[in-house]
């Protein structure tokens, strides 16, 4: 199926900034596949896309909150917005583990929007279960070898097996809705609408990957499929990148990647307008995520080199792993990941603060990041 687009679009307007922006997300992801630095790119990539999915939602959450919410050494109570990007991260996370191709299948959708229902599917018993007609089962005593029979656990074990049978057939539960109508429209069809999104996302099969994501990303934000999680529409976008080869080796923030372009969406930009901005934006994100890898690729050799004539059972490298994976580092964190006292991480990022930045200030609650 073909897309049908406006007959005003230029298509020479179009080609230019397109292949730019393929060319530049087709060199970056080229770099992070044999670069010493790719895991930890990735893994803070996941964090600053969540912040900035909710900065472009209207709401700001500090990248270093969400850190620590995440390790679970929250200094303060959660608030409403840090929970919404740690909903964010989590989905990321579950998409980047996932198949290519997953986030974007019926179950995939289903699973991302929480939509998922308990079957009521009897459970047979496994092979592997212990029936006996009369309650009962067989126990090898071992000091005579004689078999004694006891209905002790037999009803326990019943339950047991019953519980993981609904357990395996299981998929996640529904999200609790709003019905009051004060926070969600009661009359929006989120499936109808999802289903006319995916309809167009069908129609730019014959497009390429990046323009595809584009015009799949666009066709999101006009048709608003989902109420409670309009961010998602940039991971779908990224998924669909992933899908069709064009990173094979991490996925998109795009949500960063708008963060850091000059372009706002406003309703009475066109089409064509708003192609051109994905394009650019895809530009810039690529651009920034080189420079990072670039910056994190020096921070780590500057770490390692603390690391050297150490003894074997130092925790230093594994410190300096963690500081390159994690956007921010404290000592209970830090404690944590690396099962050492407080005191000994304390030490350690003491011995590593020439190249890490001090970023609160202040004697207590401190936090550092790679420079």
């Amino acid at each position: 199926m073909a897309l049908d687009l406006p007959a005003s679009i230029s298509f020479e307007r179009l080609q230019a900034p397109f292949e730019s922006a393929s060319d530049a997300l087709a060199r970056f992801d080229e770099r992070l596949r044999s670069s010493p630095v790719a895991e930890a790119f990735v893994l803070r990539a996941h964090f600053h896309d969540a912040c900035a999915a909710l900065w472009r939602a209207g709401e700001f959450v500090q990248l270093e909150d969400l850190v620590l919410h995440d390790a679970g050494t929250d200094v303060r109570t959660p608030t409403h917005e840090l929970v919404r990007a740690h909903a964010v991260l989590l989905t990321r996370r579950h998409i980047a583990d996932r198949e290519p191709a997953w986030a974007l299948t019926t179950d995939g959708l289903a699973n991302l929007r929480g939509a998922g229902r308990l079957h009521g599917a009897v459970c047979e018993p496994t092979s592997g279960s212990h029936t006996m007609e009369e309650g009962a089962y067989e126990e090898l005593d071992d000091e005579d070898g004689e078999t004694i029979r006891t209905g002790e656990f037999d009803e326990i074990d019943a339950l047991l097996a019953r519980t993981s049978c609904v357990i395996e057939r299981s998929e996640p539960a529904p999200l609790k809705r709003d019905d009051s109508g004060l926070v969600y429209d009661e009359d929006w069809d989120e499936e109808a609408r999802l289903a006319e999104w995916r309809e167009r996302l069908g129609e730019t099969t014959n497009l390429p990957p990046v323009m595809a994501a584009s015009v799949a990303l666009d066709a999101w934000e006009e048709i608003e499929p989902l109420q409670h999680t309009p961010w998602l529409g940039p991971l779908l976008a990224a998924a669909l990148l992933r899908r069709r080869g064009k990173t094979r080796y991490h996925l998109s923030a795009l949500h960063a990647g708008f963060r850091h372009a000059k372009y706002r969406r406003v309703a009475r930009d066109g089409f064509e307008s708003r192609l051109v901005a994905f394009a650019c934006a895809i530009e810039t994100m690529a651009k920034a995520d080189s420079k990072e890898l670039d910056r994190l690729t020096l921070a780590r050799e500057l770490l390692l080199r603390k690391c050297k004539g150490r003894r074997a059972n130092s925790r230093m490298s594994q410190l300096v792993d963690l500081c390159l994976a994690s956007p921010v580092v404290t000592v209970p964190f830090a404690a944590k990941e690396l099962r050492v006292s407080q005191q000994a991480a304390t030490t350690m990022i003491g011995e590593l603060s020439s190249n890490l930045r001090e970023l609160t200030g202040r004697g207590r609650y401190r936090a550092w990041a790679v420079i």
